[in-house]
């Protein structure tokens, strides 16, 4: 009598064990065939129709055409594009992108300057953006706050992260090198 429980309590355990293989491997499964809200946005709903930019150059609350207009194939996917290799990785939400990471070190062409560098930012950010704050966190990273009225009319509310609508943040991180990356994305410091 005690082996045979013994053998069916063995049974059970092994059923377990592979049981929960198997659960990982239908995770993984799911994941691949269930895309997130912002691809299945992308593929049936229909882009904002707005020609105008917020900015000099494609950038913050752009449009995920005019990216694609402006510098070229999508090497990601519809949530997460990357271009012009790993310099730019944008994330959309609504067909609009809501967070930019500039990776300078991977940007095309010559290195920029320090000074060249924020020129090509202020390009890419609204026009009606106002400073509202600046932290130093440490010597290499830098965050500055933005208030943008047209960035608050482009961008759903619940974008922002239950912060005021409108606002956005700029970091800068630095290494001795200079200018590293600059991430650029809707929502405040909550400070």
């Amino acid at each position: 009598m005690k082996r045979i429980a013994f053998l069916m309590m063995f049974i059970l355990f092994s059923l377990l064990i592979g049981c929960s293989a198997d659960e990982k491997k239908i995770v993984i499964m799911e994941d691949l065939n269930n895309p997130s809200r912002e691809e299945i946005r992308a593929k049936t709903q229909i882009q904002p129709n707005d020609s105008y930019l917020l900015s000099n150059e494609v950038g913050l609350g752009a449009t995920r055409k005019q990216f694609d207009q402006a510098y070229g194939q999508n090497v990601g996917d519809l949530e997460i594009a990357r271009y012009e290799g790993e310099f730019m990785i944008v994330n959309f939400e609504n067909h609009r992108a809501v967070n930019i990471q500039y990776q300078f070190p991977y940007k095309p062409g010559e290195k920029l300057s320090d000074k060249e560098i924020h020129s090509y930012l202020q390009e890419r950010l609204p026009l009606d953006a106002v400073e509202i704050k600046r932290l130093n966190t440490n010597s290499n990273q830098e965050i500055i706050e933005y208030r943008s009225e047209s960035l608050r009319k482009t961008i759903p509310s619940h974008s922002f992260r239950g912060t005021d609508p409108g606002n956005f943040v700029v970091t800068v991180y630095k290494s001795d090198r200079g200018v590293m990356n600059i991430t650029v994305s809707v929502g405040g410091t909550n400070e």
